[in-house]
């Protein structure tokens, strides 16, 4: 795992695309997803504490098959209770990673690293943040807010299945083309 700047995050989101599918950054320097058919929309007002790594599990199977995963942190502090930033901290001094989350959000998995993505991500989860997981090649997509929500796209009709399946509650919120 590498941790990434925010140009970093960016420079690298710009560069990514498959075919008609590709990850670009808005006006407001925000993550957007082009070209993904399908949206899942998932609630997570239900869901228990216990319930949030096997959903950050899910979410990392979700963007298989995947050469490299960006995972970009774009919103923090909103629940500061929830956050535990000693664990995150320690957690990414283990890759030998000592900036801020508010210097170096990007977080880059490759595809023998999805265990660190899934205790990234349940970390995300657990602290209440808003990011983005932005695979290669681009298949599915996701992002997680702090408003208790999850969009998952997906470039097929399977995999949105797949995905309106698995968290309760979600449903088909887009399907285009």
């Amino acid at each position: 795992m590498w941790c990434f700047s925010s140009d970093e995050s960016r420079r690298w989101t710009d560069a990514r695309y498959y075919g008609e599918r590709k990850f670009a950054v808005d006006e407001s320097g925000l993550p957007t997803i082009i070209g993904l058919e399908y949206r899942v929309s998932a609630p997570l007002t239900g869901m228990k504490w216990s319930q949030l790594h096997w959903f950050a599990g899910f979410l990392a199977s979700h963007l298989e098959p995947f050469e490299e995963c960006l995972l970009w942190v774009t919103e923090s502090g909103v629940w500061p209770s929830s956050e535990n930033l000693h664990l995150f901290y320690r957690l990414r001094e283990s890759y030998g990673e000592h900036r801020p989350l508010a210097d170096a959000p990007g977080h880059l998995f490759l595809q023998h690293e999805k265990a660190d993505l899934t205790t990234f991500v349940a970390m995300a989860l657990l602290s209440g943040w808003d990011f983005y997981l932005l695979p290669t090649p681009i298949y599915a997509a996701a992002f997680v807010s702090h408003d208790e929500f999850a969009d998952l796209y997906a470039s097929d009709q399977e995999t949105a299945n797949q995905a309106q399946k698995a968290p309760p509650g979600a449903t088909l919120k887009s399907e285009v083309g």
